[in-house]
């Protein structure tokens, strides 16, 4: 169980540069285009931008669970994301290695 926590803790924490670069690419495609911060939702998003990702995932996940979850703004879902991820894989290590 150690080792598993551990190595789920070095995920969260190595996978934030590629958290912060989708956060950067949602803010860009906000930035650069007619959508708020409120307005473009994660499915937008992702139909526009990477819709084979969005198709392969629909076909593995419950679909309303996506609709709720991907109706709320790309902006917030991306960010909040990204602080969870990376707060929850600082704090898991030194518990993680501490373990017997």
């Amino acid at each position: 169980m150690r080792a598993f926590l551990i190595g789920l803790a070095y995920f969260l924490i190595y996978t934030t540069p590629i958290g912060i670069g989708v956060t950067l690419w949602i803010y860009w495609a906000i930035l650069s285009t007619d959508q708020t911060f409120f307005s473009l939702s994660m499915n937008t998003f992702l139909q526009e931008n990477l819709n084979f990702l969005r198709s392969w995932i629909y076909s593995w996940f419950w679909n309303a669970f996506l609709d709720f979850w991907w109706s709320l703004p790309a902006s917030i879902l991306s960010t909040t994301k990204l602080v969870i991820n990376t707060w929850l894989g600082f704090w898991l290590l030194p518990i993680a290695k501490g373990m017997d």
